[in-house]
């Protein structure tokens, strides 16, 4: 399975080519099987309503309305769950390969656009990015029918589509470094305490505190360059803790609960089902079976 990042796809001449796609108004009715594997393409997968969950071997990932992740090929990807039910996405699946003139070559772009250039030189094999301006929703929405098309034309633009899609990915990703690493240092800050004190009965108003600014303009920033609230956040943060902690049978739920920083074991499940689909005990059975 060879990555994105291979320098055989960075070869004159080699272009996307899609080999997979889909739109669903309603994943939970429409998607045929039990997703638990990888293979030798490239995936997008992007959330036009609702939102769903999936793991992969870089952890638990999260992706809400007008968010995509990108996953590399051989990237082993599993149990993916629909929030609340209601989950409209769309996905498309390609590699690079030999196809001359069909579009610019990805080596030639990443020495001209230094967005893409880091990105190839960093090799992140999972993004979770949010699509800002709706550009990667309407690239998508193009490429899906053209794919289904056998002509030569539509092939044509396809690739042209797709190149476009990796220029746009790498831009999300630079804007989205800059701004977490950069000038949202509080951001940053607020990030780090969420994770050190997940455990204990912390509020927004608490974090901004900490860090010296008015709740109100952290709170803006925080949703801003996260595309989450801090309450949610830190619930997420909990959430994951406590799914590791589900792995020890000696461990009740309500100690667990305790554990994470849930004052009531009720509030906790309600909210393990809403995040992850299914409730603690059930979730610590299938656990046990693997």
């Amino acid at each position: 399975m060879i990555s994105i990042y291979d320098a055989e796809n960075l070869q004159p001449g080699f272009v996307p080519v899609v080999y997979g796609y889909y739109d669903r108004a309603n994943m939970m009715e429409s998607t045929p099987e039990v997703i638990n594997h990888s293979h030798s393409l490239c995936e997008i997968m992007y959330v036009n309503e609702g939102m769903m969950s999936i793991e992969t071997e870089n952890g638990f990932q999260r992706v809400g309305c007008n968010q995509f992740i990108w996953i590399d090929a051989g990237i082993r990807h599993w149990d993916l769950r629909f929030n609340n039910g209601l989950c409209s996405m769309m996905n498309i699946e390609f590699q690079y390969e030999e196809g001359a003139a069909l579009a610019p070559d990805l080596g030639k772009l990443a020495e001209a656009d230094s967005a893409l250039r880091s990105m190839l030189e960093q090799k992140p094999r999972v993004m979770t990015l949010t699509d800002r301006n709706g550009i990667i929703f309407q690239l998508m929405k193009s490429i899906i029918p053209l794919a289904d098309s056998t002509s030569e034309q539509s092939r044509h633009l396809c690739s042209l589509l797709c190149t476009q899609v990796m220029l746009e990915i790498a831009r999300l990703r630079s804007l989205n470094q800059t701004q977490i690493t950069g000038d949202n240092h509080y951001v940053t800050e607020a990030l780090e305490i969420l994770h050190r004190s997940y455990d204990e009965p912390l509020t927004a108003s608490d974090v901004a505190a900490q860090l010296h600014i008015h709740p109100s303009y952290l709170h803006r920033l925080f949703r801003e360059y996260t595309s989450r609230t801090m309450k949610e956040h830190l619930q997420w943060i909990r959430i994951q803790h406590a799914r590791e902690l589900l792995n020890d049978p000696r461990k009740s739920i309500l100690d667990i609960a305790e554990e994470v920083g849930f004052s009531s074991p009720q509030q906790f499940q309600q909210l393990f089902r809403k995040i992850t689909g299914m409730r603690p005990t059930d979730y610590r059975k299938q656990q046990e079976k693997k």
